[in-house]
């Protein structure tokens, strides 16, 4: 029996990843707060709108799937979801309590690095983490498990070894990690881990940048900010904290990037077996944080435009409504002992929204505009045609109007303004500045490397893809 050699002194993870874990922020923190143009005073206050809004039953309930479907292929509600599990973490701040200050908003720790260098998938790196990694073969990663290798791997008792636990919430977003995973192993072939690190980080920022942020963003607004870029104008706003590292606006974090909650179906094809399974059911083994069950290993195929003969499934339009699922989430996500309230995801974002102090909808709308950013500040998202709408009491109706919660806000101009094809031109405003600041704040990113380009083997039609990565990694290797 061979030895197995010491991870100490051999591998290191690099990028611009553990430099120091930043905090939270504001985008713009002189706006007043919703609550303030609202005219709340009180907690429950914010509650009751939060309620009426997102609650069960609410204006954001899906109830009977009226939502129509995006063109956007299923999996990238996944991929929005490992995103976001790669750069944000709040483990500090309460869903119920009074609205913070500026100043605890920026004391609250953000524990990921906001840098899109998949510390959610690298962790530490070899070193700190060796529980992540092979350690028969120096800078490999493990996968699979005793009971599926085709899973993430785990301990004996089921639970994920995985730089974010996170990201075994459900089985989809478990083989999403998988899937990237397995891309470093392949990319490991020939190189160090620190290259394999490298070129895998790469390709993912490609993705984010050139597909991900591509497919859901504004085109306007998406195709000035790569202007500004060439003309070294970006970001538009200072989201860097005193010491100059850059810190996670609550405006991204809490409102705009919750998107994805939007894009998510009811149920969901596994593979060709399973075509049909709910995102959360216990008879399928799919609440999360558990081992996959061999035969609902995801075939990416049917979520996912890998083959052009292959009919996929595609993600619920980008609106203000939330599938019945996120509105009555299960015991393994929010607690046995959670209110019918606090198992609404959309309550849970309005809710927050209030306690971390973000601004209206129109005010940010008016801020952005001011920082050069070509959108209209008044637009007509057509609050009246919202099922319900008319049945709330006139008074509160109209200071909605004037005065939106920003999560409803932007979620309502994706359904306007976007058609529920993308996000409106505000929610895409605040997705580039953050993830373009992220990229350009650090040194070792694909907008700093402009020479850079995806592997033509990787990227079978020139256009790196998310489709791309899962053809290479089910390639025989």
């Amino acid at each position: 029996m061979s030895k197995v050699k010491s991870m100490h002194g051999m591998t290191k993870v690099r990028g611009c990843s553990h430099l120091s874990l930043g905090n939270f922020c504001k985008l713009f923190p002189k706006l007043p707060t919703w609550a303030d143009d609202f005219g709340i005073k009180a907690e429950c206050e914010a509650e009751e709108v939060a309620a009426v809004l997102g609650g069960p039953g609410g204006i954001m309930h899906d109830a009977n799937s009226d939502s129509p479907d995006s063109g956007i292929p299923a999996a990238y509600t996944f991929f929005a979801q490992f995103i976001d599990h790669d750069i944000t973490l709040d483990a500090a701040s309460k869903l119920h309590g009074p609205e913070l200050t500026n100043q605890q908003v920026d004391h609250l720790p953000n524990l990921r690095s906001a840098s899109l260098d998949m510390d959610c998938v690298y962790g530490f790196g070899p070193e700190a983490n060796p529980f992540l990694y092979d350690q028969s073969q120096a800078g490999r990663l493990l996968v699979g498990n005793k009971d599926n290798k085709n899973d993430v791997p785990r301990n004996k008792e089921g639970r994920a070894l995985i730089g974010d636990p996170r990201n075994d919430e459900n089985i989809f977003v478990s083989q999403m990690q998988l899937m990237f995973l397995r891309f470093h192993n392949r990319r490991m072939v020939g190189r160090s881990f620190e290259e394999a690190q490298e070129d895998v980080r790469y390709h993912y920022q490609w993705i984010v940048w050139y597909d991900f942020l591509k497919r859901v963003c504004d085109p306007k607004i998406y195709d000035y900010v790569q202007t500004e870029i060439k003309n070294h104008s970006y970001p538009k706003c200072t989201i860097t904290d005193k010491c100059g590292r850059l810190c996670m606006p609550v405006e991204f974090s809490v409102a705009a990037y919750r998107f994805g909650h939007t894009m998510v179906r009811s149920v969901y094809p596994a593979n060709c077996d399973y075509p049909v399974i709910d995102l959360f059911d216990e008879r399928f083994g799919t609440l999360g944080f558990s081992t996959v069950p061999p035969k609902l290993t995801v075939d990416w195929r049917f979520l996912l435009d890998v083959e052009p003969c292959q009919d996929y499934v595609k993600s619920k339009a980008i609106d203000h409504i939330l599938a019945d699922e996120l509105i009555r989430l299960p015991n393994p996500i929010v607690g046995q002992f959670a209110s019918e309230n606090d198992r609404s995801l959309a309550f849970r974002n309005l809710l927050r929204s209030y306690v971390l102090g973000l601004a209206s909808g129109q005010s940010v709308a008016k801020a952005l505009k001011d920082k050069g950013y070509p959108l209209d500040v008044n637009p007509d998202l057509k609050f009246d045609d919202i099922p319900g709408w008319l049945c709330l009491e006139k008074k509160q109706r109209e200071k909605l109007e004037k005065h939106t919660p920003l999560f409803f806000y932007l979620m309502r101009e994706g359904g306007v303004l976007g058609e529920g094809e993308r996000l409106g031109p505000v929610a895409s405003a605040i997705l580039l500045e953050v993830f373009g600041a992220m990229l350009l704040h650090c040194k070792d990113s694909i907008l700093k490397k402009p020479k850079w380009k995806p592997d033509p083997c990787v990227a079978v039609n020139k256009e790196l893809t998310l489709a791309d990565i899962a053809r290479y990694v089910n390639k025989d290797c």
